[in-house]
């Protein structure tokens, strides 16, 4: 019925040697305008360790705000590959939220070198925001 095997095989023995298993189990953040998802597990590797300046929106499901802000974060990131965006949710991160004081949904850091430089609360315009990320990406290397 599979008279076709032998060719098949050979092909996908190709395709395997070809993909680096390290492809796929990174440490390293790449530079490229990458966006997300973090936790208290991933934030200090994401974060606070990266090369270099990473913003952070942190936002709950249940915001209208946070949904209106993110898409708009994530077309200016991907048009700026200078800077790279961690999604925090601060419902299932509570001790992260506490830690940076966010009182009010969405706010958006802006970390380089580890530490918090600059912040926003609230839907800003998109040129507020692609101001923000420029500055933001003005710290790159």
């Amino acid at each position: 019925m599979f008279t076709n095997q032998r060719l098949i095989r050979p092909t996908l023995a190709c395709v395997a040697r070809r993909v680096s298993p390290a492809f796929f189990h990174s440490s390293i953040v790449r530079r490229s305008g990458q966006i997300l998802d973090g936790n208290h597990d991933t934030f200090d590797k994401m974060v606070i360790e990266a090369k270099g300046p990473v913003l952070v929106d942190f936002y709950a499901d249940w915001c209208g705000p946070c949904k209106a802000l993110t898409p708009i974060l994530e077309q200016v990131v991907k048009e700026n590959k200078k800077v790279d965006l961690v999604k925090l949710n601060t419902d299932e991160n509570p001790d992260l939220a506490a830690k940076y004081k966010i009182t009010s949904l969405p706010t958006v850091h802006a970390f380089h070198n580890g530490k918090s430089i600059n912040h926003f609360i609230g839907v800003k315009p998109l040129g507020e925001i692609k101001a923000f990320v420029a500055k933001a990406a003005s710290l790159s290397k």
